[in-house]
C-alpha cells in the first residue's frame, strides 16, 4: 500500500506540472469540475482546478481496471489465450488442485495459456493466471499446480490488482514526460530563428531539465521502491504456495526451470523483480522443514 501511495505522490507531480500548464495557457473551467469544486465548497482557483484534474486524470482510469473490459485488455496485451485439447485438460487439472488446496471455486478464476518460449507462469489483474506453453507441455500436472499456486497467491494477496493500479498511474506520468520531449524538440527545431529562437532555446532547455528531475529524482528512486516491494511479494506468493499445501510442487517446478541459472550480481538484484532463485529455494525448503 505504501508503494501505491509513493506511485500515486510521484506521477500526481508529474500529471500537475502539465495541468498547471495548460491552466497557465488556457484556464479550464469545464462545468463539471466547477461543479465538483462547488460541492466541495474549494474556491475556484487554478490550483485548486489543477489539483482536481490531476488526481482525477489518475484516479478514474484506476477505477476502470475492476471492469471486464480492462481485465480482457490486459490479458490480450500479454499474449493470453483460453486453452484448447490436452492443454486444457493439464491446465484445468492443475487449477482444480490448487483451488482444492486453497478451499477456492475455480469459476472465480480464468486459466490462459501463453504462447511465448519461456518457462514462466504469472497472474494478472483480478483473477487471471497465465501459464506458457514450455511449463504446460513439460512438467507433470501437481508441478504446474504449485506454479499456479505462487501465481494464487499474488491474486489472493492482491499483488497484481495493486500493481494494475500502479502500472495505470506511471502511463500517465510517462504519457505526460513523452509530451515535454516532443515539445522540447519542437522549441529546439525554432531555436534557429533570430530572437524568438533565444526564447525557445531556453524553454526547451527549461523542459529538459524538468524531464531529467522527473526522471531521476522522482522515477528513479520510485522504480528501486518498486522492486523491492515486488520481491518481498515474490517471497509471500512463495509462502503462500507452502500454506495451502503445494510448497514441494513449487519447489521442484522451480528447481526444474531455472537449472543452471547464475547467480545474480548485487546490481542485477537490485534491479531485478524476483529474488535471485536460490534465496527464494532456501526460504521454501526452510518453510516446509519448520513452517516459518
Amino acid at each position: 500500500m505504501i508503494t501505491l501511495l509513493l506511485t500515486f505522490l510521484v506521477n500526481f507531480i508529474i500529471v500537475f506540472s502539465f495541468w498547471y500548464l495548460v491552466e497557465l495557457i488556457y484556464p479550464v473551467r469545464w462545468k463539471v469540475l466547477t461543479e465538483i469544486l462547488y460541492s466541495l465548497q474549494v474556491p475556484i482557483t487554478p490550483e485548486s482546478v489543477t489539483v482536481l484534474l490531476s488526481v482525477l486524470t489518475l484516479l478514474i482510469p484506476c477505477l476502470l481496471t475492476t471492469t471486464g473490459l480492462m481485465q480482457w485488455f490486459i490479458c490480450r496485451i500479454n499474449s493470453c489465450k483460453k486453452p484448447t485439447g490436452e492443454q486444457a485438460r493439464r491446465l484445468y487439472s492443475a487449477m482444480d488442485l490448487v483451488c482444492r488446496k486453497a478451499g477456492l471455486d475455480p469459476a472465480d478464476y480464468n486459466i490462459y495459456i501463453c504462447d511465448i518460449p519461456m518457462w514462466n507462469a504469472f497472474a494478472l489483474g483480478n483473477n487471471n493466471i497465465a501459464v506458457t506453453e514450455p511449463v504446460v507441455n513439460a512438467l507433470y500436472i501437481d508441478n504446474i499446480a504449485g506454479l499456479i499456486a505462487h501465481e494464487m497467491g499474488h491474486i489472493r494477496k492482491r499483488h497484481t490488482r495493486l500493481s494494475f493500479l500502479m502500472y495505470v498511474m506511471s502511463a500517465f506520468g510517462e504519457i505526460v514526460i513523452w509530451f515535454y520531449r516532443q515539445l522540447a524538440r519542437f522549441f529546439q527545431w525554432l531555436s534557429f530563428i533570430p530572437i524568438l529562437g533565444w526564447i525557445t532555446c531556453i524553454l526547451a532547455w527549461v523542459l529538459v531539465v524538468q524531464i531529467y528531475i522527473f526522471k531521476f529524482l522522482l522515477q528513479l528512486p520510485l522504480f528501486l521502491v518498486n522492486r523491492f516491494g515486488s520481491r518481498r511479494d515474490e517471497y509471500a506468493a512463495d509462502r503462500y504456495a507452502c500454506e495451502i499445501g503445494l510448497g514441494a510442487e513449487l519447489y521442484d517446478s522451480l528447481n526444474f526451470i531455472t537449472r543452471g541459472e547464475a547467480e545474480m550480481s548485487f546490481f542485477k538484484r537490485l534491479l531485478a523483480d524476483h529474488p535471485d532463485t536460490q534465496k527464494r529455494l532456501s526460504r521454501i525448503r526452510k518453510y516446509l522443514q519448520y513452517g516459518y
